[in-house]
């Protein structure tokens, strides 16, 4: 199964979600996608900090999201604006969720972005936790 995550510059959120993922889904292709990124960025120092810290697979770089992205299996956002700007731009598809829709727990995930070291943490573990109730409802 293909599955693309999705936050606003695929620097923080969607990178933790494709290396917590590719560990718990080897199986699958994961990729991550920002609807903003600026092309070729690299991830947070934070983020990457836990990536190594849970020796976790090191995602890529930040990457538009496109057209072409809708061909996935399965893309989950991070918050109800990313899907639903989604949604707005490329039309009205039935593989586009929010990651804590999928996962049936209302909510959404928190940007971390120029906060402290402890909200990417809760971050990681919010995005963790939906993923391993995703992996256990497969």
């Amino acid at each position: 199964m293909k599955l693309i995550f999705v936050c606003t510059g695929n620097t923080c959120r969607s990178p933790l979600a494709e290396s917590i993922a590719k560990k718990l889904l080897p199986n699958d292709d994961i990729q991550s996608r920002g609807l903003f990124a600026m092309e070729g960025q690299k991830i947070s120092k934070e983020s990457l900090q836990l990536i190594h810290s849970y020796h976790l697979p090191k995602p890529s770089n930040a990457q538009q999201f496109t057209l072409e992205d809708l061909e996935a299996d399965l893309i989950l956002t991070m918050s109800p604006s990313h899907k639903d700007l989604i949604k707005s731009q490329y039309g009205q598809y039935s593989n586009v969720y929010t990651i804590n829709e999928y996962a049936g727990i209302e909510g959404h995930i928190e940007d971390p972005f120029g906060c402290s070291f402890e909200v990417y943490e809760k971050t990681f573990q919010n995005i963790y936790d939906l993923l391993k109730k995703i992996e256990m409802n497969r």
